[in-house]
């Protein structure tokens, strides 16, 4: 009993959460949570610092034992005789430690444990920036939802409203204060009405999926969308842009930080590349022992009397390597004004940005004004046309038009109010 209470209670507590309206933030965070593209560059940024481990521990002395048994058919050696044994089985067995450290490669490893270090730093911001396109694409298709969701309730009340006036007309045409024709009319704007009402609907269900898309879920799940309701005071204006703010936005951009950051990998590399032209020391030690059965005595006399302790310094000074080096040193230098080239062209495209983003946030704001002043301007002319055309001093004509323009400057304020906000959310962006 306690367990079909249990599954019920989860059952329940799961119909719930899929019943839980989708907010903007809640959509933003389940993108950003099972987003193929992000997983993806988290999987990257692993490896990356796997790489980064590996280089570390590049430092360590290498060490090992080797075990050999030998056998030969040819000839030997008598190890106490020193003499040539011909056409005699002899069979030997060695045990071997060894280890080996580098002194000195040039700082090659020490570079490139940096360079493997800024690659990782570098992935950790692409991330963001993966983050920070997908967070405005969906704020994006969340607005334009919103959009289109109001955008189809005007036309639903469009549709109730001319209906009732339908209606009115009907009784009108009968009690002789409108001709037939007028009711004509109506009809036809009826079904007008109910194109633009099927159309919304269709714009909604597109919008709605581009949503579901973004957000990585199936079409067939249910999604309730609440934002907010637009009657929300607006900001009287976008914020400025002063120089400070612009500099700042610009050195918080994640594509900025991104190629600064491959500038310093670049020239890790780069100093790794010159340093592999240097003299490299090592230092090598080893300690084995060996058994023959060519030799007398047993084995572990043998193993006794040849233990073998070794320690040698190595020096290696290139000399000719057919050009690969130098290749390679000139082409990582290639790669290091190839990436400061880019960040000098990424710094100029997100300050370009950031001002058109501005200049774009006044437009709006200006044209979200004029939208309201011309909505408010159409909302009296329909209602002095309405109660015109109820009074029989107006025409079918007359008042079909002046709905029809009411609802065109309904539909501009709504465009203009969710491209401000739009607006308003990329100017967050570049706040510090």
């Amino acid at each position: 009993m306690k367990t079909i209470t249990l599954t019920l209670l989860l059952a329940f507590s799961a119909t719930l959460s899929a019943q839980e309206p989708w907010t903007l933030e809640r959509c933003i965070r389940h993108g950003l949570e099972h987003n193929p593209d992000i997983r993806a560059q988290r999987l990257e940024i692993s490896g990356r610092q796997l790489e980064t481990t590996r280089k570390t521990l590049a430092h360590l002395p290498v060490a090992g034992i080797s075990l050999a048994r030998d056998y030969n058919w040819g000839r030997s050696v008598d190890m106490q005789e020193l003499v040539i044994i011909r056409n005699q089985l002899t069979r030997a067995s060695g045990i071997q430690l060894q280890a080996s450290v580098a002194l000195f490669e040039g700082f090659t490893r020490h570079l490139d444990r940096l360079a493997a270090r800024q690659s990782a730093e570098t992935a950790a911001i692409d991330a963001e920036e993966l983050a920070r396109t997908l967070t405005l694409d969906i704020t994006r298709a969340y607005l334009q939802l919103m959009l289109a969701g109001q955008i189809s309730t005007c036309t639903q009340e469009n549709y109730a409203t001319i209906v009732r006036q339908r209606d009115r007309t009907a009784q009108l045409v009968e009690a002789g204060s409108q001709p037939q024709s007028a009711l004509n009319e109506m009809q036809a704007q009826v079904a007008t009405e109910k194109a633009a009402m099927v159309e919304a609907a269709c714009r909604v269900r597109t919008a709605r999926l581009a949503l579901m898309r973004l957000l990585n879920l199936p079409s067939e799940e249910p999604f309730a969308v609440e934002g907010p309701s637009g009657d929300e005071q607006l900001p009287a204006g976008p914020p400025a842009v002063s120089a400070v703010r612009l500099e700042d936005g610009v050195c918080r951009d994640p594509r900025i930080r991104s190629a600064r950051s491959a500038i310093e990998e670049m020239r890790y590399r780069h100093a790794a590349d010159k340093g592999s032209l240097l003299p490299g020391l090592s230092l090598a030690a080893g300690y084995g022992t060996y058994y023959s059965s060519a030799a007398d005595g047993s084995l572990r006399t043998q193993l006794d009397e040849n233990r073998n302790p070794s320690l040698s310094f190595r020096l290696e000074i290139p000399v000719f390597h057919a050009g690969d080096l130098l290749i390679r040193v000139k082409r990582s230098r290639l790669d290091l004004e190839r990436a400061r080239l880019n960040a000098e062209k990424m710094k100029q495209q997100v300050e370009d940005e950031i001002r058109s983003t501005a200049i774009e946030a006044e437009n709006c704001c200006q044209k979200v004004l004029s939208a309201e002043e011309t909505l408010h301007a159409m909302q009296d002319l329909l209602a002095i046309m309405e109660a015109r055309y109820n009074l029989g001093a107006a025409t079918a004509v007359d008042y079909i038009t002046a709905r029809n323009q009411h609802f065109k400057a309904t539909s501009d304020y709504l465009q203009a109010k969710w491209q401000y906000l739009f607006q308003l959310k990329l100017l967050e962006q570049y706040k510090p």
